[in-house]
C-alpha cells in the first residue's frame, strides 16, 4: 500500500493531522508520498520532508494506490478531475464543516489508515459529468468534468433569464427564472438540494436538472438517465449567463452558443469503510445534528 497525503494547506489545522499520517505510515513501514508544492508552505513541517517523499504533481499518481485528501468538500471538487483522470481512489479526511463527500473523521484517523493496510475497505464509484460548450463557428470548448454539478445561472443578481433545454435532441422546455441546477447523484446534497430537488443515494446513475427560482407555477425538479444527453441555449434571454462547473470555474454562456451535457467517460472512486455511511451522514450532517 502506498499512500499520497494531499493537504490543503489553506487549513493550517492539515499540518497536525499529515504528521500523524506521516507517523502513523512510518510506524507501519507504509510508503508515502507528497506532491511537491507542499514545499512551498511556510509551515514547518512541509519543509522538513526529506525529498524522497516528494514528487511532482504530474508524477504522483504514478507513485501511489489511495490519495488522502485532507479538507472539506471544495477540496474534493478541486481535485476530483485530476485523480479521475489518473485513476487514483481518494481517501477524505474531513477538515471541513459539513464534509459530505468524507467518511473519515481524524478521531478515526488510525484506525482508517489500519483498515487501508488491511484492505477493510471498498471502492464507490462517482459519476461525473461532461460539458462542451459548442460555437457557432464549429468550435467547441470542452469544460472541466463536474462531480457535483453544472449551473447555468444569472449573471446579473435578480435579473430573469430563459434557458432552453432540449434532451436526446428534442427541445423539452423554456425555463425562466434564475437558472438551472445540472447536476450528478452525488451533487444531490449540494445546490440541488438548496434549489429544491430530492436526494438521491450515490449508487443510483442519473442526471438531474433542477431549477432555479423558477418563474413557473409548477417547479419540477427532473431525474434523467445517466443515457440521455442534454442540450440548453439561451439565445431568447436579454440578459448575461454564466456556466459554473463545480463551483470552481465560471465563463459566460454566449446567446449563440449552444451548451451539451452528458455523464462523462471519468469517474472518481472513493474509498469506503462502511457499507451505510451515507444514509447515517444524511441525517447527522444535512439536518444539523453533528
Amino acid at each position: 500500500m502506498r499512500i499520497g497525503i494531499f493537504p490543503n494547506l489553506v487549513k493550517r489545522e492539515s499540518a497536525d493531522i499529515v504528521r500523524q499520517i506521516i507517523a502513523i505510515c512510518e510506524d507501519q513501514g507504509v510508503e508515502y508520498y507528497l506532491p511537491a508544492y507542499v514545499g512551498e508552505s511556510r509551515q514547518a513541517l512541509y519543509r522538513h520532508i526529506g525529498a524522497s517523499h516528494l514528487r511532482p504533481q504530474k508524477k504522483i499518481y504514478e507513485s501511489i494506490d489511495v490519495a488522502m485528501v485532507l479538507g472539506g468538500d471544495g477540496t474534493i471538487l478541486k481535485m476530483s478531475k485530476q485523480f479521475a483522470e489518473a485513476g487514483v481512489p481518494i481517501c477524505g479526511v474531513n477538515l471541513g464543516s459539513l464534509g459530505f463527500l468524507y467518511e473519515v473523521e481524524t478521531s478515526t484517523l488510525e484506525q482508517r489508515i489500519a483498515d487501508l493496510i488491511a484492505g477493510r475497505y471498498f471502492m464507490e464509484e462517482r459519476m461525473m459529468l461532461q460539458a462542451d460548450l459548442c460555437y457557432e463557428d464549429g468550435t467547441c470548448q470542452h469544460l472541466p468534468p463536474a462531480l457535483n454539478d453544472i449551473v447555468i445561472g444569472h449573471g446579473n443578481v435578480g435579473k430573469l433569464i430563459r434557458v432552453d433545454m432540449s434532451i436526446n435532441g428534442q427541445f423539452i422546455q423554456q425555463f425562466p427564472g434564475d437558472g438551472l441546477v445540472v447536476s450528478t447523484a452525488t451533487g444531490s446534497t449540494g445546490y440541488t438540494f438548496s434549489s429544491g430537488g430530492p436526494i438521491v443515494s450515490p449508487q443510483v446513475k442519473c442526471i438531474m436538472v433542477t431549477p432555479i427560482c423558477p418563474h413557473l407555477l409548477l417547479k419540477v425538479p427532473l431525474v434523467l438517465s445517466d443515457r440521455d444527453e442534454l442540450s440548453f441555449t439561451v439565445d431568447n434571454s436579454r440578459n448575461s449567463v454564466r456556466i459554473s462547473v463545480d463551483g470552481m470555474m465560471d465563463q459566460e454562456l454566449l446567446r449563440s452558443a449552444v451548451l451539451h451535457v452528458k455523464k462523462s467517460d471519468d469517474v472518481l472512486n472513493i474509498v469506503r469503510f462502511n457499507q451505510s455511511y451515507f444514509y447515517g451522514n444524511l441525517f447527522k450532517k444535512m439536518m444539523g445534528n453533528e
